[in-house]
């Protein structure tokens, strides 16, 4: 820009501003003292306006921006909580905030945009739901340790069927209710519910000895001294899943990242070692 309009910019602002800007003289030109606190703010203004133009394309492309994850409380026993840690390592401009909350809320949760994505139980969903599964595991039985059968390497649903068991709310818990009522579907038998809870309280159940439980295997890392896991012998070989649930029609970048990373770990625990 040549000097005459660049001087003429200057006292368009002088007089935009209502004071003088610039202190002139024959052979320098410097900032007065406002000029000098105009300056610096514009200086932090200049700062903050290039941040914010990159934290927008950041979150545009997936890469930065907050991500609202619903977690099922079950999942934090699982190998998820590793694939977490890895996805924050790859994203670390993305400020992840995990909520907990059971897998039936998470639904409505994703239609009202309160959540972002959600690691859930598999239940029904509608057609504007995707679902991709990212784990799988078979389920144990919770015994304690001085239960008459907790030396053995394993039972059979056949021996499980004649326990006292805790079974799983229906209005909490309806996806591990659903799957421990249908391991006992090719049985022809009923399993003898005797209390219906809620994980991780059906393990406390369990501890104080009002029954067993079938848990997902994962839970054997909540170490009690009292309790012992075994395998079960299971012909129709059920096993619980997780799956990572969003709106097809997802307004956050961020979200895609995030199934990547989800899947990836999946694949690394199912290659061949």
């Amino acid at each position: 820009m040549s000097q005459p309009p660049f001087s003429q910019q200057i006292k368009r602002l002088e007089e935009a501003v209502g004071v003088t800007l610039f202190e002139r003289t024959t052979r320098s030109v410097r900032l007065t003292p406002a000029g000098e606190v105009m300056y610096q703010h514009a200086r932090r203004v200049a700062g903050m306006t290039s941040n914010m133009l990159r934290a927008t394309k950041q979150a545009a492309r997936g890469e930065g921006g907050t991500l609202v994850v619903g977690f099922a409380p079950t999942a934090a026993y699982s190998p998820l909580v590793a694939a977490l840690h890895r996805y924050r390592g790859i994203y670390p401009e993305v400020e992840l905030d995990l909520r907990e909350m059971n897998s039936n809320v998470m639904e409505s949760q994703l239609r009202s945009h309160l959540i972002d994505v959600a690691v859930m139980r598999p239940l029904p969903t509608t057609a504007d739901i995707e679902t991709v599964e990212v784990f799988r595991e078979p389920m144990v039985l919770a015994l304690r340790q001085d239960h008459e059968l907790a030396g053995a390497r394993r039972l059979s649903l056949d021996q499980v069927a004649e326990l006292p068991i805790i079974g799983y709310s229906q209005t909490a818990s309806p996806y591990f209710r659903n799957l421990v009522n249908s391991m006992f579907v090719p049985l022809r038998k009923r399993p003898r519910i005797v209390q219906d809870s809620v994980i991780p309280t059906v393990l406390t159940l369990v501890e104080i000895g009002i029954g067993v439980a079938l848990v997902p295997r994962t839970l054997m890392q909540m170490k009690s001294a009292e309790l012992s896991y075994l395998p079960v012998l299971d012909r129709s070989n059920t096993s619980s899943s997780l799956v990572v649930a969003c709106l097809r029609d997802r307004p956050n970048a961020a979200v895609d990242g995030f199934i990547a990373a989800m899947r990836e770990s999946d694949r690394q625990r199912k290659a061949p070692r």
